[in-house]
């Protein structure tokens, strides 16, 4: 038998599911939350995995009812690279063919053939930034000019969504859409609205066209929509891939600090 064994959770062990938490604060808060959520049918315990050894527990992970919502399995930091594919597969089992599973540097190693020996498909890669918006004050671009959904229609704005791989974008509600002109062409587009984090702002720079690129529009975009954001909210949240240096170049140069790497993996 292996030195290790998968199981899900049940009304005695839940608490276990933080066990690899170092913080009690959050967990004195999360707990409760979790037990409500399980109470009301939200969220069932066999959807609540635990793999455990001799040492006590090597990993958890809660399996959200939403699919799109990918699976962020915790690990310890030394968790054996085999308990860690054992519970990876354990997982891939257990999900929906689409839902994604995700190893971030703050929860997991980032082992990621450990994860594709249980059978994934390693998609991509991301970084995290956080941005406190009480920080520093912003400066607002005097020449910014502000949109609706119908921009959505507009070539540039249509080629830059498209460039990234965002062909069904749809401007959220309460979201407004940012450009910066130059020449007297809009040149530079994001938007900025609340996010359903209490606290903090959505900001999605969409790009800069590429005749105008190199000119630092991309950085002065970003500390706008950072002012208007800050107007409302404390915090903001983004990432990009990890190997898009000018936009990482951007979160840096506006204050926001490097908070998490992310592996993404897809089922075959």
């Amino acid at each position: 038998m292996p030195p290790y064994n998968i199981q899900p959770a049940t009304p005695e062990t839940l608490a276990d599911l933080y066990a690899l938490h170092a913080d009690p604060a959050d967990v004195a808060k999360r707990l409760p939350m979790l037990r409500e959520n399980i109470a009301a049918g939200r969220v069932s315990l066999d959807r609540i995995l635990f793999l455990r050894s001799d040492r006590g527990m090597e990993g958890t992970v809660l399996l959200p009812g939403p699919v799109r919502v990918p699976a962020f399995p915790c690990f310890r930091p030394d968790v054996p690279a085999d308990a860690m594919t054992a519970f990876a597969r354990a997982i891939r089992e257990k999900v929906e063919p689409q839902r994604l599973l995700v190893l971030q540097d703050d929860l997991a190693p980032l082992n990621a053939a450990a994860v594709e020996a249980a059978g994934w498909v390693l998609d991509s890669q991301h970084v995290m930034y956080e941005t406190d918006l009480q920080a520093r004050a912003y400066r607002r671009e005097p020449q910014a000019v502000e949109g609706g959904p119908d921009w959505l229609g507009r070539p540039e704005v249509r080629a830059l969504l498209e460039g990234g791989g965002h062909t069904d974008y749809e401007l959220a509600e309460e979201a407004t859409l940012v450009a910066l002109e130059e020449g007297g062409r809009l040149a530079a587009f994001g938007t900025v609205g609340p996010s359903g984090r209490p606290g903090y702002a959505s900001i999605h720079l969409i790009g800069v066209l590429p005749a105008a690129r190199g000119r630092g529009l991309g950085t002065r975009l970003h500390a706008h929509l950072l002012a208007l954001a800050a107007a409302r909210s404390t915090r903001h949240a983004g990432g990009t891939a990890a190997d898009n240096g000018p936009m990482r170049c951007i979160y840096e140069k506006n204050g926001s600090q490097l908070q998490a790497t992310q592996m993404y993996f897809r089922q075959p």
